[in-house]
C-alpha cells in the first residue's frame, strides 16, 4: 500500500511541476521579451470606429528597445504613416507630403501599445488581478490596459503562443466587452538584423511612399460623436469648420493636407499614437493627418481619450 501511495506522490509532483502557474508564465514572457535584442514583427491592425471598421498593415522594428520604427498602411485607401524613435528624438512622418514632427516625450512607454511586444508583456505584469486561461495553444490574459482613454477601453485580452511565448492576437475593448481594436501578428522574427542607418529618420522619410492625397476633398463627419449634435456647419477659404453641441462640445477644422518643404518640424504637444495614425495631443486639442486630409479637433470639455476616439471614427469612410 505504502509502494502505491508514494507512487501517486511522485506522479503528482512530476505533474504540479509540468504545469507552471499563471505568475511564472508572466514572469516568463516578461523576461523574453525584457531580454530579446530586438524583433521584427508584421500584424494586421483593425479600428472598429462607429459603424465602419478600417484595418492596417503595421510593421514592427524593435532594436534593444531603444530604436523603434513603426510603418503603418491603409488596407483600404493609400494613407501610410511612419512613427521612427532614436537617439535624437521621436519622429512621425507622412510621406505622401513629405511632412516630418519631432516628439521629445517618452513614446513609447508612457501608455499601452497594441502592436508592441514589451509593452503587451508589461501590461500583464502591471494587472495584480490578471484574469488567466490557457487553451491549446495560448495563454490568454484579460487585464487592465494603459491607454490615455482608459475610462473608454478599460481592458484588453492578450494571447501569447505557448511555445514561443510572442504574442499572437490582442482583443482591446470597451465598457460594454465590444472589440474596438484588435491586432493580429502574422510574424515575429526574435533574432533580427538592422542596417546602421535603419533607424535614421531621413532614411525613413525618404524611402516609404505612398500615394498623393484624393483628387477630390470630402468632408467627414464623426460616427461617434459622444453624443454631441451637428449644430453648425461652415466654409473658411478652403477649410470646413464643423462645431458640435451637447454636454461635451467641440469643433473639427478639416482641410486638404499640403506637401511641405519645411523638413522635420518640432511639434509643440505630445505625441498621440491612435492606433490608425499618430498626431500631436495639446491642451484641449488634437491634431492629425489622414489619407490627404488635415484634421484638428479641440474641446474644453473633452479628455485626450474622448478626442481620440472621436478622431478614429473620422476616417475617409466615415461619410456623411
Amino acid at each position: 500500500m505504502k509502494k502505491w501511495f508514494g507512487l501517486l506522490l511522485v506522479v503528482f509532483l512530476l505533474s504540479a511541476c509540468g504545469t507552471p502557474s499563471k505568475e511564472e508564465i508572466i514572469d516568463d514572457i516578461s523576461e523574453k521579451a525584457k531580454n530579446a535584442a530586438g524583433y521584427k514583427a508584421k500584424a494586421i491592425l483593425e479600428v472598429q470606429a462607429g459603424k465602419e471598421k478600417q484595418s492596417y498593415n503595421v510593421d514592427i522594428w524593435n532594436q534593444r528597445h531603444t530604436n523603434y520604427r513603426v510603418h503603418l498602411s491603409s488596407v483600404t485607401n493609400k494613407h501610410s504613416q511612419t512613427i521612427v524613435k532614436n537617439k535624437s528624438g521621436i519622429y512621425v512622418m507622412t510621406p505622401s507630403l513629405g511632412k516630418s514632427f519631432k516628439y521629445e516625450n517618452n513614446w513609447p512607454e508612457n501608455s499601452s501599445q497594441s502592436y508592441l511586444f514589451e509593452s503587451l508583456a508589461a501590461d500583464i505584469q502591471a494587472d495584480g488581478e490578471a484574469v488567466f486561461k490557457e487553451t491549446d495553444k495560448y495563454y490568454v490574459f484579460e487585464v487592465k490596459t494603459r491607454y490615455t482613454n482608459s475610462q473608454m477601453l478599460p481592458r484588453q485580452q492578450i494571447s501569447f503562443h505557448k511555445k514561443e511565448l510572442t504574442p499572437a492576437y490582442v482583443k482591446v475593448m470597451d465598457k460594454q466587452k465590444k472589440v474596438v481594436i484588435s491586432v493580429v501578428f502574422k510574424k515575429m522574427d526574435l533574432n533580427p538584423t538592422f542596417a546602421k542607418d535603419d533607424f535614421s529618420e531621413k532614411k525613413a522619410a525618404a524611402k516609404e511612399t505612398a500615394g498623393g492625397a484624393p483628387s477630390e476633398f470630402t468632408v467627414h463627419y464623426p460616427t461617434a460623436a459622444g453624443g454631441a449634435e451637428l449644430a453648425d456647419e461652415s466654409r473658411i477659404d478652403n477649410r470646413i469648420v464643423l462645431t458640435y453641441e451637447g454636454d461635451k462640445p467641440f469643433t473639427v477644422i478639416e482641410q486638404p493636407a499640403s506637401s511641405s518643404e519645411e523638413g522635420i518640424v518640432q511639434a509643440s504637444g505630445d505625441l498621440s499614437d491612435m492606433g490608425f495614425a499618430a498626431g500631436e495631443a495639446a491642451d484641449g486639442s488634437l491634431h492629425w493627418m489622414y489619407n490627404g486630409v488635415e484634421f484638428m479637433l479641440a474641446s474644453d470639455q473633452l479628455t485626450q481619450g474622448e478626442m481620440e476616439q472621436i478622431a478614429a471614427s473620422m476616417t475617409p469612410e466615415a461619410i456623411k
